[in-house]
């Protein structure tokens, strides 16, 4: 086993709600741009957070593909393993 079933919901479960902040900030900034005031923070400051969010979701997005390799690898070794048993005689087809 790669990795337990209960760690890979945890992580899971960290990565979607880290995902879901990710969201919550964006529909923040936009809420702020939508605004009619004129105290609006400068260009700068928009583009690096921005370039901020680019790269936290570059991040989640390489959290998510490394725990779906770890599912799919789970599931090849758990595969290989009841193939294996089923060969030896020591589990039912």
């Amino acid at each position: 086993m790669i990795i337990d079933r209960q760690t890979f919901i945890d992580l899971a479960t960290h990565l979607e709600g880290a995902s879901e902040a990710v969201l919550d900030v964006t529909r923040r900034c936009v809420s702020l741009c939508e605004d009619n005031t004129d105290e609006r923070p400068q260009p700068k400051t928009w583009v690096g957070l921005v370039e901020s969010l680019a790269a936290i979701n570059s991040e989640l997005t390489g959290l998510e593909q490394t725990l779906r390799a770890v599912l799919e690898a789970n599931r090849q070794e758990n595969d290989f393993a009841r193939a294996a048993l089923r060969r030896d005689g020591l589990m039912d087809a």
